[in-house]
């Protein structure tokens, strides 16, 4: 999205090594300040988010080592995959470790505050043409039709990794050892087992409903596949 505001209004890339130039965009993970002024605020789905991290801490090609998160998650390539997801989770729900803030706690700090436009990951990739424009507007851009399709075209998934890896890729097809991975919503489905389940639903259950990515707690039932409600006392004692 970063990326999409700044094509558009042909500014450079900024990356902290310099002084900032008028309208160029800054991207960080940051909580709430009064001082920011107007801000785009990105959300995703949790679930995927996490899935997210998890790649980029286990099989990114330029890993973090020394990244906190480590003191309390082992990475163990001979487990099932969603095992040991399910201990990353384990850690990343227990120990912030950069950012340094639990996702409840973000929304907790951005979510109804004024001058700000929250846009959601899933929402840009269904339909990127509406979403860039309505960051626009809400940045008081002059919306030119022709250059919201310019700029969602090169800034697709297709695009970005060809620029940057040499060879494109289409939504979907993975590639773990890259920053952009895999670049489609939904994913979470193909790691999370029941204890992965138990476990969101009791750290972010909330943070998915305040979003309107679930409507209740049963869809730890919906995904496994079951018709009792789960228990979650084992896995909260575990947890605690």
């Amino acid at each position: 999205m970063r990326n999409m505001i700044r094509t558009y209004r042909g500014t450079d890339l900024f990356v902290h090594d310099r002084l900032l130039k008028p309208r160029e965009v800054i991207m960080s993970h940051r909580l709430f300040r009064w001082r920011f002024g107007r801000s785009i605020v990105v959300v995703r789905d949790p679930r995927d988010m996490y899935v997210s991290f998890y790649h980029f801490q286990t099989s990114y090609e330029k890993p973090d080592r020394h990244s906190p998160i480590f003191e309390h998650f082992h990475h163990d390539p001979q487990l099932p995959v969603e095992e040991d997801f399910c201990n990353y989770l384990r850690a990343r729900l227990l120990y912030p470790a950069h950012p340094w803030f639990f996702f409840s706690q973000f929304l907790d700090s951005w979510l109804n505050r004024p001058s700000t436009c929250i846009v959601r990951y899933e929402d840009c990739l269904a339909d990127p043409e509406a979403a860039l424009i309505r960051m626009l507007r809400f940045l008081g851009e002059t919306v030119d039709l022709d250059r919201v399709r310019d700029t969602v075209r090169n800034t697709s998934f297709a695009a970005i990794t060809a620029e940057k890896y040499g060879e494109s890729r289409a939504a979907g097809q993975e590639d773990k050892s890259k920053f952009h991975r895999k670049g489609i919503a939904g994913d979470w489905r193909s790691y999370f087992n029941e204890e992965a389940c138990i476990l969101m639903e009791k750290f972010e259950g909330q943070s998915l409903r305040r979003l309107g990515y679930e409507s209740d707690s049963h869809w730890v039932e919906r995904h496994l596949g079951t018709q009792a409600p789960l228990s979650h006392e084992s896995e909260s004692r575990k947890a605690e």
